[in-house]
């Protein structure tokens, strides 16, 4: 039998995160919570990013986030602040090597809904 083979598991290897996996992991969780939407017309050509997007410091396996979001109207703000802080967390601390100490999050957009009547010429 090898040496590798004889190897304890756990020595192994180990697996690293990349920040920016971190951070998409983040913008798909708050993508995925009910009510937040990804539009918001006018933003780009006013020179805005997408949303929702985030911003995370990665510290060890210690996690912040900064989180912002565009909410569909009517919702309401507080609820869906509050679902996309636990399901940014769920997802980040369930890849098992991070524990989220904050998720911060910003409503950045609300959305008129769009009318039957938007973009149509008379």
């Amino acid at each position: 039998m090898t040496e590798t083979a004889a190897a304890d598991p756990g020595e192994r290897g180990s697996l690293e995160i990349k920040h920016k996996a971190v951070e998409r992991l983040a913008v798909l969780a708050a993508r995925c919570t009910d009510a937040v939407t990804d539009r918001h017309p006018g933003l780009r050509v006013l020179g805005g990013r997408d949303l929702p997007k985030a911003d995370v410091t990665v510290s060890g396996s210690r996690v912040r986030a900064q989180v912002a979001v565009a909410v569909t109207w009517p919702s309401p703000l507080a609820k869906v602040a509050a679902d996309v802080r636990a399901a940014v967390a769920r997802d980040l601390s369930e890849l098992g090597t991070y524990t989220v100490d904050r998720v911060d999050v910003t409503v950045q957009c609300v959305p008129a809904e769009a009318s039957s009547e938007e973009g149509r010429v008379q």
